[in-house]
């Protein structure tokens, strides 16, 4: 989470705030959208003692000022006269401005018409570099926010201004949304994220330029959102990817006491097959970030992270790693639905078919994967198939479609076919599961898309034994 802690946060207010006014008064007049700028330069009126000029630049800032005051623009009676005074002054001023690029303008023109010699000028000549010119390159990578909450003028203030304080240099943000779902706190991870707004990198504070792509979080027109939007979407398959390998690696940790020495060792034949296999990006992801990894997975088998009930997902915030807690499952009786969860994000959602009664509640954990159970993939258990908690209950496919949402079996979970592989590839041997009735929200839909799928890399089959399931 990028949330502040209170003295990092006042640390990095002072720091943020700390701007040369007479610098700030030159930068807005030269780029009079930046709402920063204008904050900026509001605080050092006020701090002047200059409440309309102060106010009138708060009014420039829009969504900045509310996103740092935390409440609305209310302009005092005593200084209505001098906002309005203040307005004038800045028309008089762009006026003045446009004027003045005219004239230069018409004597440019002149000047090039009338240039004694300008034919003679070899037309292959290269212009000189204007000085100061800062040559085009690549854009600046960028640093993802997802805000798991429902989307609001408030929300996004408080996502803005928690971007702003822990912006990196020379990178920039995009603050994404997620749609949330009802009842309670849950958010659609299937949904296509929506880009709310991004920020520039720059120098300092006030160079930082705000462009927002959601007109509901701003009074403005928005940007064209199609650049973020596909930026999104690959932040969004890697996203899972690195929770598969986390979910993974925490699984490990708390089944053998300690993370694997390599990625090879998640990888291993039945029965401590915790995946079937890792993809390249998940790889290089371990490679980089292994000691951060096994400060994570030591706090999640140490059970800190599965207190939580999974009726009560965590509260909504912003975050660079939305999905950062273990994947879990939740199997609702009532919506005959099984969701696979990380904190209060639905990656997927899948229809199943259930026992009523038959079908155990509680807490379980995925003791066993098994591909092909009892040698066939279109047996009585599908092809593939996950014990619970070293019981006759498991999750599995089925040879009966028909029975998915009803409740014919004698306990177990069935799932169609392109389910129960999905799942299999998704979730790591150890997972949580947890049964009862009221646990996820009505009418959440299906998981659309491409299906999650890991290589196999490994023998994930037990001729050695004979599945008795409480199909």
């Amino acid at each position: 989470m990028f949330a502040l802690k209170e003295k990092d946060s006042d640390e990095r207010l002072k720091s943020f705030f700390r701007e040369d006014p007479l610098y700030l008064k030159k930068y807005v007049r030269e780029r009079p959208d930046n709402k920063m700028a204008w904050y900026l330069l509001g605080r050092e009126y006020e701090a002047q003692g200059k409440r309309g000029k102060a106010m009138y630049c708060y009014e420039q800032a829009g969504e900045v000022y509310e996103a740092f005051e935390n409440r609305k623009i209310v302009i005092p009676d005593d200084t209505l006269n001098d906002i309005r005074e203040e307005r004038r002054r800045h028309k008089r001023r762009r006026l003045h401005k446009a004027l003045r690029t005219a004239v230069f303008g018409l004597l440019a023109v002149a000047a090039i018409l009338y240039a004694p010699g300008l034919e003679e000028r070899d037309a292959e000549e290269p212009a000189a570099a204007t000085s100061g010119a800062v040559p085009a390159g690549e854009a600046p990578p960028t640093d993802i926010y997802y805000l798991s909450a429902g989307i609001s003028k408030e929300s996004v203030g408080s996502a803005l201004k928690e971007m702003l304080l822990g912006q990196r240099s020379g990178r920039s943000a995009l603050l994404a949304g997620g749609e949330a779902l009802e009842p309670g706190n849950w958010i659609g991870w299937w949904k296509p994220a929506s880009p709310l707004l991004s920020v520039e990198p720059g120098h300092d504070a006030a160079e930082r330029q705000i462009r927002y792509y959601d007109a509901a979080s701003c009074e403005c027109e928005p940007a064209d959102a199609a650049a973020a939007q596909s930026l999104l979407t690959a932040w969004t398959a890697a996203q899972e990817q690195r929770a598969v390998l986390q979910s993974a690696l925490a699984a490990y940790a708390q089944r053998y006491g300690s993370l694997p020495a390599s990625l090879e060792q998640l990888s291993r034949p039945y029965p401590d097959n915790v995946l079937p296999g890792v993809t390249p990006a998940m790889q290089q992801l371990y490679e980089q970030e292994r000691q951060a990894l096994e400060q994570t997975a030591r706090s999640w088998s140490s059970g800190a992270a599965a207190s939580r009930p999974p009726s009560a997902p965590a509260e909504p915030s912003v975050s660079g790693e939305p999905l950062a807690e273990p994947i879990r499952l939740i199997v609702d009786k009532r919506q005959h639905r099984l969701a696979v969860v990380s904190g209060n994000v639905i990656l997927r959602n899948y229809p199943v078919g259930l026992g009523g009664e038959a079908t155990p509640e509680g807490e379980f954990t995925i003791s066993e994967k098994v591909r092909n159970p009892n040698g066939k993939s279109n047996g009585e258990f599908g092809s593939r198939g996950m014990t619970l908690s070293d019981t006759q209950y498991a999750i599995h496919g089925t040879n009966r479609p028909s029975s998915i949402g009803k409740d014919e079996s004698l306990g177990c979970v069935r799932m169609l076919k392109e389910d129960i592989e999905e799942l299999f590839d998704m979730v790591p041997l150890g997972t949580r599961v947890t049964i009862g009735s009221g646990l996820l929200p009505s009418d959440i839909g299906r998981s659309p898309g491409e299906p999650f799928k890991l290589p196999l890399f490994t023998k994930e089959t037990n001729p050695d034994k004979v599945y008795r399931w409480l199909d």
